[in-house]
């Protein structure tokens, strides 16, 4: 992608993100299926016909105490044996085989769930990305909001094909190739800037803003509001069990502000009824 290209790019991010920050907006729906695409394109599923429709009842009790119901959410079990759980813009949620095996209730399920529904439901995909490209930690990241845009777009954008013998065959071809490669380029940014919100989690303020909500939505859901608590012990003792120098690849181990403190603030919300 040439400057020009990236200029352009930061131009239309800018102007989409007030539009995107909606939860029920178009197109944060459509980066949350553009994400889910390419999740799908490099990771399996769990085909387990009981399991899975165990974890979607689940879900819409919670999403159903969340205040969200006039959203579709789509809740998938990805097998792969990290301790790890997340989301994506526009209702996407994912759980890992791995944690699944270390749960023990429905009620942690649903603390897990309720979590991560608060970051779908609050835009935070959508916010991280707009803040690693102020905080310049990913060069490309302005170009993620529009790769579906692009991807959408670069039929109508090069228009009709014209006849090989045409004299603007040639420009039209150039035009495709071009609209092909920052497609590429902006697919690659969302590829990079997914895998550190997976691994790392959204930020101090994002995670503890969904602890605090996510006990809200298990309670009022019917769910013992203490799973939370139950979720963070198991986390610490799982990650104790790696050994302090492992390099975990799980956002929900390595978020900040740290398990031993969300677990606190929990047991705290939990304590108030707040």
């Amino acid at each position: 992608m040439t400057a020009r290209q990236m200029f352009l790019v930061c131009v239309l991010f800018f102007s989409m993100v007030p539009k995107i920050v909606s939860a029920v907006d178009s197109q944060e729906l459509k980066f949350g299926f553009y994400t889910d695409r390419m999740l799908l394109s490099t990771q399996t599923l769990l085909l387990d016909e009981i399991l899975n429709k165990k974890v979607t009842e689940i879900g819409d009790k919670v999403v159903k105490a969340s205040g969200q119901s006039d959203m579709s959410y789509t809740f998938r079990i990805m097998n792969d044996n990290t301790i790890n759980a997340f989301s994506a813009a526009g209702g996407f949620i994912y759980i890992n085989t791995g944690l699944l095996e270390l749960l023990e209730s429905e009620d942690e399920l649903a603390a897990v769930i309720a979590h991560e529904l608060v970051h779908t439901n609050n835009s935070h995909q959508i916010k991280f990305v707009h803040a690693a490209h102020q905080r310049e930690v990913a060069g490309e990241a302005a170009g993620i909001l529009i790769a579906v845009a692009i991807a959408a777009a670069g039929a109508s954008a090069a228009g009709p094909a014209p006849a090989p013998t045409s004299p603007s065959y040639s420009s039209y071809n150039q035009l495709s190739s071009q609209i092909g490669q920052m497609s590429y380029d902006v697919g690659r940014a969302l590829g990079g800037t997914m895998s550190t919100y997976m691994i790392k989690g959204y930020g101090k303020k994002q995670e503890l803003e969904a602890d605090s909500l996510a006990i809200g939505y298990i309670r009022k859901a019917g769910y013992d509001p203490k799973a939370m608590v139950s979720v963070f012990k198991k986390l610490i003792s799982a990650r104790d069990k790696l050994g302090i120098k492992q390099d975990y690849t799980s956002g929900l181990i390595n978020a900040e502000p740290g398990l031993e403190e969300r677990l606190k603030q929990a047991e705290k919300n939990i304590s108030t009824g707040t």
